[in-house]
């Protein structure tokens, strides 16, 4: 581990993001979708490690759209989808756009069985992928759609951004190529603010890289680049995480800066 007075060296960062990312998605995993009162009483407190199902033996039929184990350390269709980016990336050896999903992404997603923690067997990932991603086989591969564009009629979410650090880091120290880059990129698989939030989610891994970098510094870049509903989004969630010292009196106040800005809605 970097010494605190040390700054980290680009390697260290770069495995940092990909490893924490990771290890969020794995403790997320379990409580996603429920409020933080929710999480609260199932857990009679904050998670703060590893915890089980939301309904724990019963995971495989308690929510039969979704028969996923998600929790016991399991990572989610967030990491899957990440290492298929990288995968992409090694295999491409450059920068990456739209026609590198259609060409690259999609077959990885649909031809080459992998272990799958949430299925406890291999699978094809495009198996537990949630349907905003599917969309990217259907459009593309089935639809034979412009890759450009592919994306737009899909369900409007994170799905773009879940993956999009390995566009970051690619970029590294530099958030303008980084957004440009996963811009066009997510054009085939989300579009409006799903594919807004995947250009300004990969600058800020860009701008994390810079010598120096700062929380701070890292808003700043993403305000220079975001537009529109998601540049303010942003500045309001600034404005109220700058009044609390800590995060459990800044949930719900969060929550209601940003709900304004949040089309989907609590009951998605």
């Amino acid at each position: 581990m970097t010494p605190k007075n040390q700054e980290s060296t680009l390697q260290e960062r770069i495995t940092g993001a990909l490893v924490g990312a990771a290890v969020g998605d794995a403790l997320g995993g379990p409580v996603e979708g429920y409020s933080p009162d929710q999480i609260l009483e199932r857990h009679a407190g904050r998670v703060d490690g590893i915890v089980g199902p939301w309904n724990g033996d019963a995971w495989r039929t308690a929510r039969p759209i979704a028969p996923y184990h998600k929790g016991d350390g399991h990572v989610t269709d967030d990491t899957l989808m990440t290492h298929a980016l990288i995968r992409v990336y090694d295999r491409v050896r450059d920068h990456l756009d739209a026609y590198a999903i259609a060409d690259h992404l999609v077959p990885d997603l649909m031809t080459t069985p992998r272990w799958i923690p949430e299925l406890e067997a291999e699978a094809l990932p495009l198996q537990r992928v949630f349907l905003a991603e599917k969309w990217l086989v259907a459009r593309l591969h089935y639809g034979h759609v412009d890759p450009r564009e592919a994306g737009v009629g899909n369900i409007v979410n994170c799905g773009a951004a879940m993956y999009m650090a390995p566009v970051g880091l690619v970029n590294a120290a530099d958030p303008r190529a980084a957004y440009t880059e996963a811009l066009d990129i997510a054009g085939a698989h989300q579009s409006s603010y799903g594919r807004e939030a995947a250009g300004v989610l990969a600058a800020a891994v860009a701008a994390a890289c810079e010598p120096g970098a700062t929380p701070d510094s890292v808003v700043t870049a993403c305000l220079r680049l975001a537009k529109d509903g998601t540049r303010t989004a942003i500045e309001k969630v600034c404005e109220v995480a700058a009044r609390h010292p800590d995060f459990e009196s800044a949930l719900r106040p969060l929550r209601d800066a940003v709900a304004p800005y949040d089309t989907v809605g609590p009951d998605y």
